[in-house]
């Protein structure tokens, strides 16, 4: 029988790490999102501190299922770019020691290659810098796992197939392809090979082609066949909630993976 991995995104719990692990394993979750860039940071963890927080984790019953870098910049804009592919870097040793091998990153929009460009571009910028970060994730043990905004289906497609240096993944968000105009279903049927990730997010899309993001199961987002189609690919990673357009950050989070559970046991 098909085990979802029901995840949480910590920050979804506060700001304050033992409260919010504690108040995630009393939710639906078995394991934890952790933003690395603002709420557990490499400059305040020794290697005695990492060791603690792990203790922690399986004392409460729960698993680093993902780390998550934002960082204020896509990877195909050159100001500030080499500081940023550093700072990725250290996430991805980062997220090795505390024990996952999964780093979610948005990296922007996918450049559109002009048909009458004779040098590097954006879009080469960018496939540089992606081939980096797999390079080195490989090294430490660690994948990046990437999100895109504003971007179609096949320009993805085509810049995964350009990353060859070592393993790369896709953080599958079924809300910003509602948000697009996109089957999320038949978009995951497409990716599913290379997804690490899968977001818990709904979303509603107004005729004016602006999107909305709501709570779990207020959305457009067809739960139903979106579960369906990942037991049917055996999708093995984690599904993580968080905030989704509510008052209440938490109840979001727990709302949606009650839905989800509710579902697969229906």
């Amino acid at each position: 029988m098909y085990q979802l991995r029901c995840a949480a995104s910590l920050s979804a719990f506060g700001s304050q790490l033992k409260k919010a692990l504690k108040k995630a394993a009393a939710s639906p979750a078995t394991g934890v999102l952790v933003d690395t860039r603002y709420m557990v940071k490499p400059i305040d963890f020794s290697a005695s501190a990492i060791r603690h927080l792990r203790k922690h984790l399986d004392e409460l019953g729960l698993v680093l299922a993902a780390t998550t870098f934002p960082t204020r910049r896509g990877f195909s804009d050159q100001r500030d770019l080499q500081p940023r592919i550093e700072a990725v870097r250290g996430a991805l040793q980062f997220a090795r020691d505390l024990g996952t091998d999964v780093v979610t990153l948005n990296i922007g929009t996918v450049p559109v290659v002009e048909p009458d460009q004779d040098s590097p571009g954006e879009r080469d910028l960018l496939v540089d810098v992606l081939n980096d970060l797999a390079r080195h994730g490989n090294h430490v043990g660690a994948v990046p796992v990437i999100s895109v905004s504003a971007s179609d289906l096949q320009s993805l497609q085509d810049l995964l197939a350009d990353i060859v240096a070592g393993p790369i993944g896709v953080d599958f968000d079924p809300a910003a392809w509602t948000g697009r105009g996109v089957d999320p279903v038949s978009t995951f049927r497409e990716l599913y090979s290379v997804v690490r990730h899968v977001w818990v997010r709904d979303a509603i899309r107004s005729s004016d082609g602006t999107h909305r993001e709501v709570p779990v199961g207020r959305g457009e987002v067809a739960w139903d066949e979106m579960l369906a189609v990942l037991a049917e690919a055996e999708y093995n990673g984690w599904v993580p909630a968080g905030a989704s357009g509510g008052a209440d950050p938490a109840s979001d989070a727990i709302g949606a993976l009650s839905m989800l559970q509710s579902i697969t046991m229906g």
